[in-house]
């Protein structure tokens, strides 16, 4: 009986088996950080638009007062007065003298004003997820 070099059929189909399994996994682990680091950068985006939005020169926002749970803010564009507090899950941005709101910040889970020095507050967000924040506002003055 001659004996062949070779692999056999159940070496080849074992060989295969252990790098499909292999590819499979890396699929997984691939798709798995791509939506983690989508998420992060999800949740940094809006945190980031939410200060930039309370900067915007479009609302020219002066600082009145603030208090550990909400801000007093005035802006000459609009002639308005407004007040920025947590309510529910959200960061509000509401007017006085007209009604009406606008929801800045969801996923809020709890939130704190601290006033600094020239005009600037010290926003600090604890968010749903347990993701703390914190961002500096800098108004405009009158």
């Amino acid at each position: 009986m001659k004996h062949f070099k070779g692999f056999t059929i159940i070496e080849c189909v074992a060989a295969l088996a252990i790098t499909a399994l292999t590819l499979l996994l890396a699929g997984w682990s691939l798709t798995a950080l791509s939506a983690s680091n989508r998420h992060s950068l999800d949740c940094s985006v809006d945190w980031y638009v939410f200060l930039k939005e309370m900067e915007a020169g479009s609302h020219h926002f002066v600082l009145q007062e603030a208090h550990v749970d909400n801000i007093r803010v005035h802006s000459p564009q609009t002639d308005l007065d407004y007040l920025l507090q947590k309510h529910n899950d959200n960061l509000y941005l509401t007017s006085w003298s007209r009604g009406g709101y606008m929801p800045l910040f969801s996923g809020v889970e709890a939130c704190t004003f601290k006033q600094l020095p020239g005009r600037r507050v010290l926003v600090e967000v604890t968010r749903e997820n347990g993701e703390k924040l914190a961002g500096v506002i800098q108004f405009y003055h009158e």
